[in-house]
């Protein structure tokens, strides 16, 4: 199919080459000469294809119309460079005046205010000399530094004269010389397309750099964005790893793909925009437009032109563009050194703001770009979404997204990639709404989001005061619009699409109002397939909708196969029968690709190119047969439809009655398997829709090119689908009332042309379907056709009449029957006719035996002519029985029910008849006996038909034919063999031979019987009588006799074909019979049971009376037919069921689907899987209520530490002055509080790092449940060993020296049972002073003389509390907790710290050290059972965790059996 329109070039898009895999592919087109005033063939795709089929047969490669001049390519170049060349600028440097106070070592080096250095200047670049002469320079530098300058080679002197310089002044305009594509020259997998750019300056206008986009860059093509994602962050110093680049990754090009999106960032090869690029990488694919290749991902690069690494490489000396320019990219990033471009960018933008070597002059221009992009149609702008991902940063980050929020762009923070984001995400999470409606922070958070700040950019601080404020002010300003940002945590099983979608609608929701507002998240919604979204943010109760605006949303969803929207917008009030109009539906069927399966059946099919729905009932037809075209129903109301941008008459719109049928059809032919389910739901008379559905499939299937396997295998598969879908709707409907269901099988189907379920299910071979429980009831109701009683009772009555009157026969809805409806009753059942048939045909082929064996005479016998009559009664009856048969198309019942021996026999009457009027003649005499014989052999063969209705007999006879389908393919390869050996065998045998049959004969006749074993080797010896003849009558010599003579290679050759033949072959064919023998005895019954279908259909419209009598039937059937055809007075036909009968059983059938499907969906509810799933969701939920509420993040040490609690003290009312001993030693103190400030703030972060680690560790660690006896015991030993230390100390007794066990060791001994889960805990070790720093000077808060507060400073995270002589104590630092209790954590040789709950508080200064030396110890002991209360909550969490593994490894035993069992069934 020609593509008319587009034309290749191998410059458009490539530049005469395609970059691919390995290395560089060139065009054919590319030999040709391009120039202007050579002409050549300007072809599409399609005709360059056929080019080389042309030159075979003799016709020239292109059509003589087709020959032009090639003008297209160049004219669209020409077109491009005038427009970039009057529209956009560049900025260059003028004037070279070198920066005050660089640090270089030669005068070459020196800088300039732009950047760059002097011999990079525009007006000098290309000198490598390194020096220049000063009338070359006069023009650029200024005369005070022309002889400075001059020395290249120099030291540069310590001051420069004080040049002024601006940018106003020295920045020069001109039009810009850098645009076209870019070939990064790297290799990789997959296709690559040479990205295209512009260099533009700062002040050029965006609305023209969207246009250059939109017309000659057609970045619109072939359909616009959804969506515009920029991301902006870290740069040089920031790199994506691990789990952070998986999840940033995976989600940014889930979103791109999902709503067609653009992707901006700064197009380097560094940082965030390189992670950009690595994701582009992984995801892109290209759109294929007739003869253009897009790209499915479009990523835009907009970066500063002064800050790109060999940016030279990119200008065009002639300013006319550059296609292609060549472009190396590099990995190496320096620290103030311009960077490389990324190559996985396809689309770049250079902003030159004239200044070089410097990364800056793209944000105000980006802004501006996204903003005009965001911006509504009627403001110039083009509508499309805008969200702006913030990836760690620094300061340039925080303030883009502080300018996107102002103009109303929403934010993404990615939290746990540092720096800007974690700013920002610590800033919104602890900002809230005061009484006064304005986004608060409190002061203790606010000096926490200052300490981040000094922490993240202190470095780059000049005033650190004011900067930090600065910084505060901007990230406080960006919390007050809330509405517009959301916190993505990288960290967490989160998807960040799901992110984007969320704040885009709190953006929607916050900006907008009204029906607009709305139908904008609808859509947004729709375009990431989330329904659930949409259904709890959207649709609520309160909200009344436009029904338009709902219209055109289901039509999108029906166009993107997004079942969950249909449903959802159904549940909202639409009217499918309102909903759906001819021009919808057409409008539907128009959204064929060109290149799909069905818009070429449809054109194949139809041989038309322009489609309507009259087209479309014709295909229809085809597939099923029979398809009544479903008029639509005119209404009186004018609707504008909008989805699909036409206007209906002025008449108004027309609706179809069923709309559900039509878009069953619809969503089928297009393959959507999940729409087509739920239509089906919806729809009525689902088993009948159900069995339409499969014999769509299976006409589709064999319409399909067999090459198309893979599509061919959906179509059966979803055939298999629909047709257990209603069996299983029909056995439902069996359990609850089985005469029901068979009304159900036996209904002709109103929305399905009058065809009951029975018809359909023969015409897409339905076998399992016709093998269902119903489906045998009603055909066995057909079968007997009343009678009750059982086949015996039936032969009896048929040998013996009188026995008609004990057979049991339904009363067929009557109170009584008469007698005489009995006997009609027994002679119109299938059954009775198909037994006196077969008793009769037996007596008929006894008849015709006997004529053939003796009463065949020169003259017709009186048994002959019975024969004949009774022939002719047969062929009448064949007749009549096809006419008759229930089928939609004649076309129909020979394809499916008039089979092989159906065929085999009206040719065997017809031959009758024909052998009949032979034997009239004395000259064909004996062929008449030969044609009646030939006779014979088909009236015994038909005998076989008849052993249909026996279940054991009735899938051989189908084995047969299938063994003949295969035996006639075995053939076709034995065929190949016997002829090589029979030619070849005979050429050698006869030296020469006169031309006659018999050759043909023994061809074929000694190598078919040598395969049976009757090798005639008497015929490949000499015939020494025919050489004696010979001899005797000529001269013979070996090349012209044509006897027989002996050949020594026809014994091997017939060796070699028996080998082939009976040993290959034959087991060959044996093992084709013996696989369709098994595949038949699989299916016996169901083969049997889809047989009787058709025997039982076909006696049920033969005549009562059995032939030769039936002929008398026959001739009243025909005058009836005449009488009825030309008679004016038209009889009313009868219908079975009334309409308000249909609308009952369809109400009976719809409530038995429901309830099969109910059962369905609670049986899925209820699996193994599901069950593991909740399983595994309940897990995952109590780990993180784990996480949040035990291993809490640890709060602020500053604002929660406190003291160990210290038992009261007497105040000294008295003025004491402190000996000198005293004054010495605190002197002491205080220097050694003074040495340790500086260890003590990493002391800090390490020690809530280690913390957090281990408690984490601690929590999550899980092991077997302990037994219960060991629990008591080590409870109560410790209790036993608590209450014994409580008892000696109020009897005053010194523990280290009668029981020789210092407070450590008892500790250590305590705390071996104090983890949850039985281990001991151990902690690298730490930054701690040594123990002989740790004096009581180190508690500020001891001594009343210190005066100061016992509250803990955020610089003092530990207490170290020691006895005078100099023993190390316990460690303990306080932090709040909502359990009120503390952990105690070991150290490695070093005792042990534990939080302390903040709830005690210090009530007085303490003045005695050996009570300050006792108080950890009493801490100790009154605070361990707080800590024992806490390890019981999280033994019951563990043993919780424990259980739900067990149960989870239990599970997966079972599905693992489950799974095992069903691999050996």
């Amino acid at each position: 199919m020609a593509t008319a329109g587009r034309r290749i070039h191998p410059s458009e898009d490539m530049g005469g080459r395609a970059l691919g895999y390995g290395g560089v592919l060139q065009s054919r087109m590319s030999d040709l000469d391009t120039s202007p005033s050579h002409k050549v063939q300007s072809l599409t795709l399609e005709e360059a294809r056929y080019s080389d089929m042309r030159k075979r047969i003799g016709l020239p490669r292109v059509p003589k119309d087709r020959i032009s001049v090639h003008k297209d390519y160049d004219k669209k170049i020409e077109e491009l460079t005038n427009f970039v060349r009057q529209t956009f600028q560049r900025k260059e440097c003028k004037k070279f005046v070198p920066k005050q106070g660089q640090k270089v070592k030669k005068i070459k080096d020196l800088k300039c205010h732009c950047g760059e250095v002097l011999r990079m200047h525009e007006d000098l670049r290309g000198n490598n000399r390194g020096a220049f002469e000063g009338t070359e320079m006069s023009f650029l530098v200024p005369s005070e530094l022309i002889k400075i300058v001059a020395k290249a080679e120099s030291d540069p002197p310590e001051k420069l004269p004080n040049v002024p310089w601006n940018e106003e002044e020295c920045l020069r305009k001109s039009t810009t010389n850098a645009f076209g594509k870019i070939a990064f020259n790297i290799e990789q997998i997959g296709g690559r397309k040479p990205a295209k750019y512009i260099r533009i300056s700062d002040e050029d206008k965006a609305e023209d750099v969207l246009g250059l986009m939109e017309k000659y860059w057609r970045i619109m093509e072939p359909r616009p964005p959804n969506l515009v994602i920029s991301v902006v962050g870290g740069a040089k110093n920031f790199k994506l790893e691990g789990r952070l680049r998986d999840t940033f990754s995976s989600g940014l090009i889930k979103a791109a793909k999902t709503t067609s999106a653009w992707l901006i960032s700064s197009g380097f090869n560094m940082g965030v925009m390189k992670g950009v690029g690595q994701a582009v990488n992984e995801g892109q694919a290209f759109l294929w437009d007739n003869d253009r290749m897009t790209h499915l991902l479009r990523c835009i690069g907009i970066a500063p032109w002064g800050y790109i690494y060999g940016r030279h490489h990119l200008e065009s000396p002639d300013g006319k563009g550059k296609f292609n320019a060549h472009y190396r990219s590099s990995n190496m990033i320096l620290h103030g050194s311009p960077v490389s471009l990324n190559p996985d960018h396809t689309h770049f933008i250079f902003v030159d703001d004239g200044m070089r070597n410097r990364y800056g002059g793209v944000a105000d221009f980006r802004a501006k770009f996204e903003k005009l992009i965001s911006a509504p149609a009627a403001e110039g702008g083009k509508g499309i979404p805008v969200v702006l991902v913030v990836v760690e940063g620094g300061y340039d980050a925080i303030t883009d997204a502080s300018q996107s929020l102002k103009e109303g762009i929403p934010v993404v923070v990615c939290a746990g990639t540092g720096r800007a984001a974690d700013i920002l995400a610590y800033a919104y999470s602890h900002t809230f709404t005061n009484r006064n409606g304005v986004r608060d922070m409190k002061e203790r958070h606010k000096e926490n989001l200052a300490g981040k700040i000094c922490d993240a950019y202190q470095k780059s601080f000049k005033d650190p005061e004011k900067d930090l404020q600065t910084y505060l002010d901007v990230v406080l300003k960006c919390c007050e619009r809330e509405e517009l940002i959301i916190i993505f945590h990288m960290n967490k099983h989160e998807d960040l699409d799901l992110a984007i979608l969320s704040v885009l609608l709190k953006a929607k929701k916050s900006c907008q109002s009204g029906e607009d507002q709305r139908l904008n998240q609808l859509k947004l919604a729709l375009t990431w397939n989330r329904a659930d979204i949409a259904q709890e943010e959207i649709f609520r109760e309160d909200i009344n909708w436009n029904p338009d605006d709902l219209n055109g949303v289901l039509t999108m969803a029906l166009e993107q196969d997004k079942v969950d929207f249909v449903k959802l917008i159904l549940q909202q009030g639409v009217i499918m029968k309102e909903y759906l109009t001819e021009d919808r539906l057409m409008h539907l069927y128009n959204t064929v690709e060109k290149h799909s399966y069905l818009h070429v059946l449809l054109h194949q099919s139809l041989k038309k190119e322009a489609l309507n729905l009259n087209d479309i009932n014709k295909f229809l037809t085809k597939l099923l047969d029979k398809y009544d075209d479903e008029k639509a129903i005119m209404e009186k109301k004018t609707v504008k439809d909008k989805d699909c941008e036409s206007e209906t008459d002025d008449e108004g719109i027309k609706n179809f009655k069923k709309p559900y049928k039509q878009l069953l059809i619809w969503a089928i032919l297009m393959n959507r398997v999940n729409l087509a389910k739920f239509f089906w739901e919806m729809g009525e008379e689902c088993v009948t829709s159900a069995l339409a559905v499969t014999r769509l499939c299976a006409g589709l299937a064999k319409q399909l090119p067999k090459y198309q396997t893979s599509l061919r295998e959906e179509f059966l598969q979803t055939k298999k689908d629909f047709e257990q879908l209603a069996i299983k709707v029909l056995d439902e409907c069996h359990h609850v009332d089985p005469t029901k269901a068979m009304m159900l099988v036996e209904r002709k189907s109103p929305t399905w042309s009058n065809i009951n379920c029975l018809q359909l299910a023969a015409t897409a071979s339905d076998q399992g379907f016709l093998s269902s429980v119903a489906c045998q009831n009603a055909i066995n109701n057909t079968w007997k056709h009343g009678l009750l009683s059982t086949w015996k009772f039936v032969l009896l009555a048929t040998i013996f009449p009188p026995f008609i009157a004990i057979l049991d026969v339904s009363l067929l809805g009557s109170k009584k029957i008469s007698c005489l409806q009995k006997i009609r009753t027994f002679y119109k059942a299938p059954i009775t006719k198909f037994t006196y048939y077969t008793f009769l045909y037996t007596v008929f082929l006894c008849l015709f035996t006997y004529m053939v064996l003796v009463d065949f005479k020169s003259s017709p016998s009186s048994v002959e002519y019975v024969c004949i009559v009774w022939v002719l009664s047969f062929f009448v009856g064949e007749i009549h029985t096809f006419l008759a048969f229930p089928y939609p198309t004649a076309w129909g019942k020979i394809r499916d029910w008039y089979g092989f021996l159906n065929r085999l026999d009206f040719f065997n009457l017809i031959l009758v008849f024909a052998g009949f009027l032979l034997r009239w003649s004395s000259k064909y005499y004996v062929y008449a006996k030969t044609v009646y014989c030939v006779n014979v052999i088909v009236f015994f063969l038909r005998i076989m038909k008849l052993y249909t209705a026996n279940s054991r007999l009735g899938p051989k006879l189908y084995m047969i034919m299938k063994m003949l389908e295969e035996l006639i393919s075995f053939i076709m390869v034995l065929a190949i063999f016997l002829l090589a050996y029979g030619v070849s065998s005979q050429g050698l045998l006869y030296p020469q031979r006169t031309p006659s049959w018999i050759i043909v004969k023994d061809i074929l006749y000694y190598p078919y019987w040598q395969l049976y074993g009757e090798l005639f080797l008497e015929e490949i010896e000499s015939d020494s009588a025919c050489h004696d003849t010979m001899a005797n009558l000529t001269e013979v010599t070996p090349y012209n006799t044509t006897c027989r003579t002996y050949n020594w290679l026809v014994p091997i050759l017939l060796a070699i074909y028996l080998m082939i033949g009976n040993i290959l072959l034959l087991n060959l064919l044996i093992a084709i019979f013996s696989h369709v023998f098994d595949t038949v005895e699989k299916n016996a019954i169901e083969i049997w049971k889809y047989q009787m279908y058709y025997l039982v259909m076909e006696y049920d419209v033969k005549t009562s009376l059995f032939p030769p009598f039936s002929l008398f039937v026959h001739v009243y059937l025909l005058i009836k037919w005449i009488f009825r055809r030309t008679c004016c007075k038209k009889t009313k036909q009868g219908v079975q069921f009334e309409k308000y009968h249909l609308m009952y059983l369809q109400l009976f059938e719809k409530e038995m689907m429901s309830n099969y499907l109910r059962r369905i969906k609670s049986g899925e509810l209820n699996s193994m899987e599901m069950k593991f799933n909740k399983l595994q969701k309940r897990v995952d939920d109590l780990t993180k209520l784990i996480e949040d509420e035990v291993i809490a993040e640890p709060p602020v040490l500053g604002e929660t530490l406190r003291l160990v609690p210290q038992p009261p003290v007497k105040e000294n009312t008295e003025i004491e002055w402190p000996s000198a001993k005293e004054v010495v030693k605190m002197d002491k103190r205080l220097q050694i509080e003074e040495e340790d400030k500086k260890s003590e703030e990493h002391f800090e972060e390490q020690t809530v790092e280690v913390v957090e680690e281990v408690i984490d560790k601690e929590v999550r660690h899980k092991k077997k449940k302990k037994k219960e006896k060991k629990k008591k015991k080590r409870s109560r030993s410790k209790d036993h060993v608590l209450d014994e230390i409580e008892e000696v100390k109020d009897l005053n007794i010194d523990v280290e020296s009668t029981f020789n066990i210092k407070p450590s060791e008892m500790s250590k001994k305590l705390e071996s049972d104090s983890s949850p889960t039985g281990e001991r805990l151990h902690l690298p070790a730490l930054n701690l002073p040594s123990s002989r720093d740790c004096s009581p000077a180190r508690l500020r808060s001891v001594s009343p003389r210190s005066g100061s507060p016992h509250v803990y400073e955020p610089h003092s995270p530990i207490v170290f509390s020691h006895s005078a002589d100099r023993k190390p104590r316990r460690r303990a630092f306080a932090m709040e907790s909502d359990s009120d209790s503390d952990i105690d954590i070991p150290f490695q040789g070093r005792g042990s710290f534990r939080f302390v709950s903040a709830s005690y508080h210090q009530d007085s200064d303490s003045t005695d050290e050996n009570d300050l030396s006792k108080t950890p110890r009493t801490s100790f002991v009154s605070n361990r059972r707080l800590r024992r209360q806490e390890r019981d909550k999280i033994d019951i969490l563990e043993e919780r965790l424990q259980q739900m593994e067990a149960v989870n490894q239990q599970s997966y035993q079972q599905i693992q059996t489950l799974m095992r069992s069903q691999k050996h069934k």
